[in-house]
């Protein structure tokens, strides 16, 4: 399969959306988008990244002939080499994405992938799909909930980058990231720093006061964005208001 690639920055933006949470990732291609479900080795964060293909790719046009399945899973085993693999064209060629498939008990598998113009060629061979871990679209459907939640709060960019600031003037990273929420507004606080978001009542939920501890370093998983915050028993879940990310963090219990 050949598809013809129309914005790498799109595709390179996205790519790097994973490989701040783990170098090895497993893509899953449909007709309409490409997206990835990764998470750090020992499970405290969950990612979820999509991207339509129309943002990155010109139309599949023989997509039923080729794949026998609903998706196309290719393992690749160091994200930042396929990223880097576009540095290496010129500005004014096309790029193609060549996929070599082969049907593995009833998935469509991608063996080698191949980043091509009329000049250059760069090859890289898909990783054997048992040396990565999967999560079931079930599975992220359950962490990645927007359902019984104990409280939910809008965080805006320009909030989030300024926690962010305040979180790295803090020299430990086993510190903790406490958000406060009450009726009426939220408190973000660590070890050196209480910060009162700048939202409104209507930007949140919440049946009482409560509090919430993560990791500060886990706020490194998350991308500088607008979100959406979820927060269950156990984990906190933040959907992205700019793009089709969520990430959830499990919660620290003091």
């Amino acid at each position: 399969m050949k598809i013809r690639v129309t914005s790498t920055t799109n595709l390179i933006a996205f790519l790097k959306k994973l490989k701040v949470v783990d170098r090895s990732v497993l893509l899953e291609l449909k007709e309409d988008k490409l997206f990835s479900k990764v998470h750090t080795p020992d499970k405290s964060v969950m990612k979820y990244a999509s991207i339509d293909n129309t943002s990155i790719f010109d139309s599949i046009e023989d997509w039923s002939e080729s794949v026998s399945s609903d998706r196309i899973k290719m393992g690749i085993m160091d994200v930042g080499r396929l990223m880097d693999c576009f540095k290496h064209f010129r500005p004014e060629e096309d790029i193609f994405l060549e996929l070599n498939l082969q049907n593995v008990d009833g998935e469509t598998v991608a063996t080698e992938l191949k980043v091509l113009s009329a000049s250059l060629s760069i090859r890289i061979k898909c990783a054997d799909l048992s040396l990565l871990s999967y999560v079931d679209d079930n599975i992220l459907g359950i962490v990645h909930s927007k359902e019984g939640e104990d409280a939910m709060f809008k965080i805006y960019n320009s909030d989030f980058t300024s926690i962010d600031a305040l979180c790295g003037l803090e020299s430990n990273s086993q510190e903790l990231l406490t958000f406060e929420v009450h009726g009426d507004h939220v408190i973000a606080f660590g070890d050196s720093f209480r910060f009162k978001l700048n939202i409104g009542k209507s930007d949140i939920e919440v049946s009482g006061e409560m509090k919430a501890s993560i990791y500060k370093s886990q706020l490194n998983y998350v991308d500088s964005e607008s979100y959406t915050v979820y927060i269950h028993d156990n984990r906190m879940v933040l959907f992205s208001d700019q793009s089709e990310t969520s990430t959830a963090v499990g919660l620290i219990e003091k």
